[in-house]
């Protein structure tokens, strides 16, 4: 089975297009390694488009964050005000989707999904 593997979109619907354009036709199975949300300015459409193309997905620093589900605390100020700007633009279904993503390490199918390491999912 021909994957494709994607991570750190940040709200960028643009960019995502382009990388699936790219790729057309070369794979079969999609999975998502994290950061659907953070700085972009396209969250709602981005976290529309990877629920619909993804058959498993392990959650993001900037997921984890924006959902609610950790803090700041180590976020540099321009990450932290896109944290704060993208709560407040996500529509609720969104920001939902966001806060049940499983974190990793996320075996799917032989492959082992992680956003960051396997024994710390944010380093």
């Amino acid at each position: 089975m021909r994957l494709l593997v994607f991570s750190d979109v940040h709200a960028n619907a643009t960019a995502l297009e382009a990388a699936l354009q790219a790729c057309a036709g070369l794979w079969e199975r999609a999975v998502c390694l994290g950061d659907v949300v953070g700085y972009g300015p396209d969250p709602n459409e981005v976290v529309e488009r990877v629920r619909s193309l993804v058959s498993a997905i392990v959650r993001g620093n900037h997921d984890k964050a924006v959902s609610g589900i950790s803090d700041v605390e180590d976020f540099n100020p321009v990450a932290r005000a896109a944290v704060e700007w993208t709560r407040g633009q996500l529509r609720p279904e969104n920001l939902r989707y966001l806060r049940n993503l499983p974190a990793g390490p996320l075996d799917t199918d032989g492959v082992v999904l992680v956003h960051g390491g396997r024994e710390d999912e944010d380093e």
